[in-house]
């Protein structure tokens, strides 16, 4: 007997979830004075949280503390606007 494949509602393929997904940290860096590896580093710690903090800062040329920061205050802990 074959497998039969699940399917899904519409509205809920890969290319929709993944729209949502990258949505919302773009979202939360609009309105912020970063610098492009700045906010390269941030959109990499969202994409990544397998890797450290140090890893990615290393890789952005950004200072590690700086991002743990930036991190926290923009994902983690926002501001009410």
């Amino acid at each position: 007997m074959m497998p039969q494949l699940a399917t899904l509602p519409v509205g809920h393929d890969a290319a929709t979830r993944r729209e949502r997904a990258s949505a919302v940290p773009v979202a939360a860096l609009r309105g912020h004075d970063l610098t492009v590896a700045e906010r390269s580093a941030l959109l990499d710690c969202y994409a990544t949280p397998d890797r450290t903090f140090l890893e990615i800062a290393t890789t952005h040329g950004v200072d590690r503390e700086r991002l743990q920061e930036l991190w926290f205050d923009l994902f983690l802990f926002p501001s009410r606007r």
